[in-house]
């Protein structure tokens, strides 16, 4: 059995490798159309013969727009999975600039319907039966399509109207293959590009494969929508669709359908639009701040104001966590904010970054202070463009070797978001005014006494159990010590340049050693035979050319290294 499994497993990964063969090759034909041929001859992700065909095949039509333009028509055309890594790297200006960061936003998952009768064979394998056994009415045109699902409208027997989510048959292997070949395009890049290892490419496939992963599985979609069901239960104003448990397997949703309009479009249907914006404003700060959950997309797509004049959210694909530790230092990097306390605000946001090298504290600091002054001063806080700011203290973070867990920059694109809505239809809002309640509250309660006597108990039994474990690792390090077992794993940063500079030497002393032995041999035969030039005979001139060659090479050598 273990050889037959080997033989399979051989066989599969081979079919795997040639379709990413093929796979690769299309996606140098489309880099190579929108006119990214040099990246495509440097990561060899063709032969040279076929390249050099596709490097001269860019559209012309192309060649007036921007690069970041290219890229996103480029990211369209490759498909599902490029599509959806260009809409989560949208949320990242801390990783790309803010303008590709714009462009990326517009991309769309403009992809072709399945048929009906793909569609319905994908809702009966998961049922495992007839669609009329759940269904009394099912939609056979979509509602909505999109590059992993699209979305029917049905009625159940019971009479309540639902969309039907429907995965797309084959996009989990597709993803899975474009994936493979990600992995390896970010390892060349980190090869070809020395700068590309403060953004860590490898890492950003990583979150990537996480964020599209959760996404595939649309079983835990559904438990993230009657997550947030549960935390907003309480709330008259804001309505999360129930979800059909029943009916939801990991490639069929079946929820709740809503009635209402985009929340751009609600004005037309004369509602408060001055009480909806600060409600998404209050709804965005409660998830993070007290349920620390909170909805990674909101874009107006899925941000909806309902008949009854609630609002509605959809689409949970995209979620985001946030722990205490990180709920205290969201809130007081916001509290030190709303307090125009630049030093605050530097401190806390070296404390939330992640180090991806020595990092220049007064400096960044001082940066800090300018963009608060910039964006602060002689105004009052409705009329600061918190997201404008939010987006240039963390673009200043990475000048200083500083990067933004993914989780804040995606709270950080939501509160943009939100905040750009929200002064769509009610250009009065003041963010900063419907966050300060959030924000003061977890502030105080960070100092109550139940919360420093719980955080003292913590730091006690942190210290009881290292007592403990103490006398057991100290004797065990003392016996190593007796044994001579004990070992030390020194790391050496630089040994190859160490090693490079001694090979040097050592070549340099050679072909000194060298120089002298022609030196003197020629010395030595320099009567030995007839005189061919200058009185010295062929032999010594052959031994003085060597000896002045090697000689010449050693002192041009210490001369470029400037050192004596």
């Amino acid at each position: 059995m273990s050889t037959i499994r080997k033989v399979y497993s051989n066989i599969r990964a081979a079919r795997i490798a040639i379709k990413d063969m093929v796979r690769v090759r299309e996606i140098a034909a489309v880099l190579a159309r929108h006119g990214f041929g040099h990246f495509v001859s440097t990561w060899q992700l063709e032969d040279g013969a076929l390249m050099a065909g596709l490097v001269q095949r860019a559209a012309p039509e192309l060649e007036n727009l921007s690069i970041y333009e290219r890229v996103s028509k480029a990211l369209q055309e490759l498909g599902p999975t490029f599509v959806k890594l260009g809409q989560i790297l949208s949320t990242r200006s801390d990783l790309i600039p803010q303008e590709m960061c714009d462009h990326l936003k517009l991309l769309q998952d403009e992809v072709a319907t399945i048929s009906w009768e793909e569609a319905r064979d994908v809702v009966q394998k998961s049922l495992d039966g007839p669609l009329e056994d759940a269904f009394s009415e099912f939609d056979q045109k979509p509602l909505a399509s999109a590059s992993i699902a699209q979305v029917h409208v049905a009625r159940l027997h019971s009479g309540d109207e639902v969309v039907v989510k429907i995965q797309r048959p084959g996009v989990a292997v597709a993803i899975e293959s474009d994936l493979h070949i990600l992995y390896w395009l970010a390892k060349k890049i980190e090869e070809a590009v020395p700068e590309a290892e403060a953004f860590d490419p490898v890492s950003i496939v990583g979150e990537f494969e996480k964020a599209i992963s959760r996404e595939l599985k649309f079983k835990l979609e559904a438990k993230s929508l009657e997550r947030f069901r549960n935390n907003f239960s309480s709330w008259d104003n804001v309505y999360i669709p129930k979800v059909y448990n029943a009916l939801t397997t990991d490639t069929v949703l079946v929820m709740e359908r809503l009635h209402g309009v985009k929340i751009t479009d609600a004005c037309r249907v004369k509602n408060d639009m001055d009480e909806i914006a600060g409600q998404c404003v209050s709804m965005l700060f409660k998830m993070v701040f007290e349920d620390g959950f909170f909805h990674g997309d909101l874009h107006p797509g899925n941000l909806w104001v309902l008949e009854d004049g609630r609002i509605g959210l959809i689409d949970f694909g995209l979620v985001g966590r946030m722990s205490q530790a990180s709920k205290d230092l969201l809130a007081e990097l916001l509290f030190h904010i709303v307090m125009k306390d630049h030093e605050g605000v530097a401190r806390v946001l070296y404390n939330i970054g992640i180090k991806r090298g020595k990092t220049d504290y007064p400096a960044f600091e001082a940066d800090v202070s300018d963009l608060m002054y910039t964006y602060f001063d002689n105004v009052s806080l409705a009329e600061v463009d918190f997201g404008a700011y939010l987006r240039e203290i963390v673009e200043g973070a990475i000048r200083h070797n500083l990067r933004v867990p993914a989780d804040y920059t995606m709270f950080f694109k939501a509160i943009m978001t939100v905040e750009g809505i929200g002064k769509i239809v009610s250009p009065e809002l003041d963010l900063l005014a419907e966050c300060r309640p959030f924000v003061e509250r977890l502030v105080a309660e960070r100092y109550a006494p139940k919360r420093v006597i719980r955080n003292v108990a913590d730091t006690l039994q942190g210290l009881a159990r290292v007592g403990q474990q103490l006398p057991r690792v100290a004797s065990h390090l003392l016996e190593q010590i007796d044994d001579g077992g004990l070992r030390l794993g020194i790391e050496h940063t630089q040994l190859d340049a160490i090693e490079d500079g001694k090979i040097a030497r050592n070549n340099r002393l050679l072909l000194t050693v060298f120089a002298s032995v022609f030196l003197i041999a020629g010395v030595w035969m320099r009567n030995d035979g007839h005189p061919l030039l200058l009185g010295v005979n062929w032999k010594s001139t052959v031994c003085f050319v060597l000896s002045g060659g090697l000689s010449f090479r050693i002192l041009w050598r210490i001369l470029a290294s400037g050192r004596w």
